[in-house]
């Protein structure tokens, strides 16, 4: 397994460092595998096709979606993409486009959300929304996150106060 990235951005003094998440090509190999499948299972039945012709209408699904809807490109704009999580922020590296390298205060975070398929978006209080693709394991990366924001606002004692995903839904 390959090591993690060091973050290029100078850490502050008092900054502790506290992970490193990238996107995954398995993860955006999946999506593409379950889009095909998706669309195989629902336009064989429509156009009569008996299940033995679903596979090739998979396979084709894939490649389609993945080159004429431009998913590839998607992947080849995000897989450089690295976020490194501090006590204090969440910072974005990019080492294809380093002019896009960014940082976030985790006090200016609103709230963090899964969306579908293994993608995290991380509602900033300026109304603005940051979208992290591809990720391995979005739910602990979230955590990560909120625990994080949590203990910088000094709003929790130790990781049990932290409320799980169903008690801050209600």
């Amino acid at each position: 397994m390959s090591e993690q990235p060091v973050p290029v951005t100078t850490l502050l003094d008092d900054e502790a460092f506290l992970g490193t998440y990238q996107p995954d090509i398995w993860v955006f190999v999946q999506r593409s595998l379950i889009i095909g499948f998706l669309t195989a299972v629902v336009f064989g039945p429509l156009i009569g096709l008996p299940p033995e012709y679903w596979l090739p209408i998979m396979g084709f699904t894939t490649v389609f979606s993945a080159f004429i809807f431009d998913d590839y490109t998607s992947w080849l704009n995000h897989r450089a993409d690295v976020w490194h999580l501090t006590s204090l922020r969440l910072i974005y590296e990019n080492g294809n486009a380093p002019e896009q390298n960014a940082a976030v205060n985790l006090a200016d975070i609103h709230a963090t959300q899964r969306k579908l398929y293994k993608n995290l978006r991380l509602d900033l209080e300026t109304g603005q929304s940051v979208l992290m693709k591809y990720l391995t394991n979005p739910r602990a990366i979230e955590r990560d996150i909120d625990i994080a924001r949590l203990a910088l606002m000094g709003t929790i004692a130790d990781e049990a106060d932290i409320p799980t995903a169903e008690e801050a839904n209600s």
